[in-house]
Formats: C-alpha cells, sequence, structure tokens
C-alpha cells in the first residue's frame, strides 16, 4: 500500500517532566517527587516519532539550537526515519519546556521559545510553499509566535488547495484573549482542527460542549476532533456529531504527549487508506500512555 506524505509542521523541544505532586509546594521550599525524567518533547517532534514508528514517510519543519542537545535531537531524528531536511539549527539554545505531573494525571508547563522564535511563517513557506498531496499538520503554535501573524492564513489557503491541512494549536502561553481571534482566523483555513475539550471550550468562550458544538458547526468550515481524555473523542462537521468511546487504558505510564499521538493515528488513517478511522488514532494514544513509546524519545 503507497503511503501519503506527512510533513510535521512545530515545535521541538527539551521535556523535563517531574512529579507527581498533591499541590504545590510554598515558595522557598523542596519536595520529593519520584520521578524526574529528561526527553525529547514538543508537539511537532511527538507526533513525527509516532508517524515514524507508524511506517509513514514523515518529514518535519522546526528549529533548534546548534548546541549539542539540538544536534542530537536531528541525529535522534534521522536514526527514526524522519526526514530532516526542513529541520535547521540556528545560533542559539535549543527550548526547553519544565513539566509538573499531578496525581491526577494532569500537569502544568513552563516553556521557553529561545530559537523557536525564528520558526515563522517565511520560514514555514520558503519550505513548502509548492508541496503538493501531503498531509501537513500545523502543531504546537501556543509558544510559536512567530506563526501568529495574518499571513499564515494565506499560506494554508495556498497549500489547502492541494494538501490536507490539520491544526492543533495547543494551549497559549500568554492566555485566550490575545490567542483566540490568531486561532478563529485559520478555523476555515484548514480540513482538520484537532483540538483537546478544554482548548475547545475556551476557544468557543462556553462551559458545555454541547453548545460549543452547535455554535463551531454554524460559524466554521472546517471538520473537528475533539480529543476528550479517556472518555473518547468528538467527530464533527457540518452534518454530523458523533462520539467515539477509547478502550480503557492499562498502567498509565505517560500521559504528557497523548494527544500528540492520538493525532498521528488519526492522520495515519486518512494518509493511509484515505479513511477517517478513530479507533486507530484511540489505539495509538492508548499505546502512548501505556509507555510504548517511551524509548524512542527519553534519554
Amino acid at each position: 500500500m503507497k503511503l501519503d506524505r506527512v510533513i510535521v509542521v512545530g515545535n521541538v523541544n527539551v521535556d523535563i517532566i517531574a512529579g507527581s505532586i498533591d499541590r504545590w509546594p510554598a515558595w522557598g521550599t523542596e519536595v520529593g517527587v519520584d520521578s524526574i525524567e529528561v526527553r525529547i518533547g514538543g508537539q511537532a517532534a511527538n507526533s513525527a516519532v509516532v508517524l515514524s514508528r507508524l511506517g509513514f514517510p514523515v518529514e518535519i519543519v522546526t528549529v533548534a539550537g546548534d548546541d549539542f542537545i539540538g544536534k542530537g535531537f536531528k541525529a535522534r531524528f534521522t536514526e527514526l526515519g524522519i526526514d530532516v531536511s526542513d529541520f535547521e539549527l540556528l545560533k542559539g539554545r535549543t527550548p526547553f519546556s519544565i513539566a509538573i505531573t499531578h496525581s491526577s494525571n494532569e500537569r502544568s508547563f513552563f516553556s521557553n521559545e529561545s530559537v523557536m522564535r525564528s520558526l515563522d511563517v517565511d520560514f514555514v513557506a520558503d519550505r513548502l510553499r509548492e508541496t503538493k498531496s501531503a498531509h501537513i499538520l500545523f502543531c504546537g503554535i501556543n509558544v510559536l509566535r512567530g506563526l501568529h501573524e495574518d499571513k499564515l492564513r494565506s499560506l494554508m489557503d495556498v497549500l489547502k488547495e492541494d494538501n490536507t491541512l490539520y491544526l492543533d494549536t495547543g494551549w497559549p502561553t500568554n492566555g485566550w484573549e490575545y490567542f483566540r481571534p490568531k486561532v478563529s482566523n485559520l478555523l476555515s483555513s484548514v480540513d482538520w482542527f484537532l483540538p483537546n475539550e478544554a482548548e475547545f471550550l475556551s476557544l468557543m468562550q462556553l462551559e458545555y460542549l454541547e453548545e460549543a458544538v452547535q455554535i463551531y458547526k454554524s460559524d466554521y468550515t472546517s471538520r473537528a476532533l475533539i480529543k476528550m481524555g479517556s472518555r473518547g473523542s468528538m467527530l464533527m462537521g457540518k452534518d454530523q456529531c458523533e462520539f467515539h468511546h477509547a478502550e480503557k487504558t492499562g498502567d498509565i505510564v505517560d500521559t504528557i504527549g497523548a494527544g500528540d499521538a492520538f493525532n498521528a493515528g488519526f492522520i495515519s488513517g486518512l494518509a493511509g487508506n484515505g479513511r477517517i478511522d478513530i479507533a486507530t488514532a484511540h489505539a495509538v494514544a492508548k499505546d502512548w500512555i501505556e509507555g510504548k513509546y517511551r524509548t524512542y524519545i527519553t534519554f
């Protein structure tokens, strides 16, 4: 079976993941945690790694620092079969993201942009403008201020004519009041919007999913697949709204990046055989949560 070309545009960084804790410690104190991990992170990195493990010809459009970390990332991606022709190492430091996990399996992130500020619309356009017949995932733009420019929509409009476009924005580091119009401006320029439930409700400024879905369907043309954690996902378009249950997860090893794995699993269905395959998306996310991809990203 011929597999379609997949391109992932977005952020890569070092993830430092510590936890879990039941409550935030007071300033000036110290607490012990059971685990501290250092690994490859970022939405683009996670999605590209999973797609490569699923056997897809995947390319990544991103930047990192020209330090030993960035060079290590590029070498590791090459080992995994990811095309790094458009992975640029720039003078500076590779970004970091620190995640503190809670005993409920929720987490909070502290991230810096560093050389990622150079990943702007012109950078992406130079590498993708002539692209045809590909599945292109834009992800992690919450931490990529260079992709908050209005001209990103113009680029997406051009790309959408000959490609299938997906968007997963992530949670904005500087609040939804600023980020909401940026996202809203892009939604008619992509084929698929892939938020989680909290992001979707915050974007729509509503408390209840049912109401938010109806308003989205009336206001936007892109189809959406909303990730709802252990409860499953909701697929919707102008004339459809379907809830899909997720299989119960066994041992929970790793929830950070599960949404990125879900995205990769979903794209694999459309890029592999042109079918919407929610079951595979859930299965891939389950594998991630149970730790089956950790060996590929952990230092």
